[in-house]
């Protein structure tokens, strides 16, 4: 993980440019089509949980009348943090498979 390079010519892609695209990513070099791999979008969404919850935990402890909302939009803004700035740092490509057809067209 954490390579941010192309898997079929190696050249380097700016971490701006996975995370703004990481779904239509195109290499620079080669003009493969890219995308994140299922480890880094998996992990990404895993320390994201993991944020949300220390955060709800933190949050719950200052107590409150409007702790219960505070918990619940501190969690959502700390999952999105934390999983962007996992991929920012740990986000690897692999090439995007190419669509197959589940039911064949009849043309005639």
């Amino acid at each position: 993980m954490a390579n941010r390079s192309c898997p079929l010519c190696f050249s380097k892609l700016p971490r701006t440019t996975v995370l703004a695209r990481s779904d239509e990513l195109i290499c620079p070099s080669c003009h493969s089509a890219l995308e994140l791999s299922r480890s880094s979008r998996v992990s990404a969404a895993l320390v994201g949980v993991f944020a949300a919850f220390a955060a709800v935990r933190l949050v719950a402890g200052a107590g409150g009348d409007a702790s219960w909302f505070t918990a619940v939009a501190g969690a959502v803004v700390v999952y999105g943090l934390a999983s962007v700035v996992f991929l920012l740092f740990f986000s690897d490509l692999v090439v995007r498979p190419k669509p197959s057809p589940a039911f064949p067209q009849i043309h005639g």
